[in-house]
């Protein structure tokens, strides 16, 4: 088993020994202002199992030093931009990368040394997928682990569970075949946050995906998260369901879409709420 990766669990290992192509892996770290933090995430793609065919860092308009950072580094592809937000950068990543594969790490998280290996082996067995998730755990912004809920493992009707939550915590977790990013256009860059979600739903609702039970991602939680501003995040998400409401195709996914909009807005008015902020 990779370190650094949980138990698989009961996989199906249908086709073993079966000789197959090794797919190209690109990894694309999006950085606006994490010039702390980016060290480690780049040092946790160098120390894969399964080498990344290409490690492209996109400094998105950073006022410190991030893009200094990344040219440490031999063979790390650097790209700088004017701020334009994580979907512009994670896109311009993307056009910029080669691999048949593709991981959107945050700047401020890290892959746990397996992830890749892992999430390669499990596509390699599910040609049909568009994409495999795994879980994230939390740790605190000096890198200590925190004890946290676990992300849920759900393993069907992913499109209608999708639309009653989000329940893909880190995108950081989740390997991608380009062909299905390609397919559905990328990140949306009109949205000022859930542009993983909303790719997660466009995605779903058109082709299968698949969530696994180990982990890959360490998710770190600071102030400076997008997820630390509730009134970002709810406007964001809300718009995000309403883009889903033309293509719901039956009662259910309705019921399910409003089922996601009141969780929401329960949620972050909440957080709004405890903060003083308007809702």
């Amino acid at each position: 088993m990779p370190s650094g990766v949980a138990d698989r669990g009961s996989e199906d290992h249908s086709g073993h020994g079966a000789r197959q192509e090794t797919p190209s892996v690109s990894v694309v770290i999006p950085c606006f202002n994490q010039a702390h933090y980016l060290g480690e995430a780049i040092e946790s793609v160098l120390g894969q199992t399964f080498e990344a065919t290409d490690l492209v860092v996109v400094d998105d308009g950073s006022a410190d030093n991030s893009f200094e950072v990344a040219g440490r580094y031999p063979g790390v592809t650097r790209l700088r931009q004017e701020n334009r937000g994580v979907a512009a950068a994670r896109n311009r990543g993307l056009a910029a990368s080669a691999g048949e594969l593709v991981v959107f790490l945050d700047a401020d998280d890290r892959l746990l040394p397996g992830a890749l290996e892992l999430g390669v082996e499990m596509l390699a067995r599910r040609p049909h997928i568009a994409f495999v998730a795994g879980m994230p755990r939390d740790i605190r912004g000096d890198g200590t682990l925190i004890e946290s809920s676990r992300q849920p493992l759900v393993t069907e009707d992913h499109y209608l569970r999708l639309l009653e939550n989000c329940f893909i915590w880190s995108g950081s977790s989740v390997v991608h075949r380009r062909s299905a990013l390609d397919r559905i256009g990328g990140f949306d860059e009109s949205l000022a946050a859930g542009d993983d979600y909303d790719l997660y739903l466009r995605i779903a609702r058109e082709l299968p995906i698949h969530c696994h039970d180990a982990v890959v991602t360490e998710y770190r939680r600071h102030g400076a998260n997008t997820t630390r501003d509730p009134g970002v995040v709810l406007r964001s998400q809300l718009q995000v369901l309403e883009r889903q409401e033309p293509q719901l195709r039956d009662r259910r996914e309705r019921q399910a879409c409003e089922e996601g909009a009141r969780r929401t807005r329960e949620q972050y008015e909440a957080a709004l709420a405890g903060a003083g902020g308007p809702v």
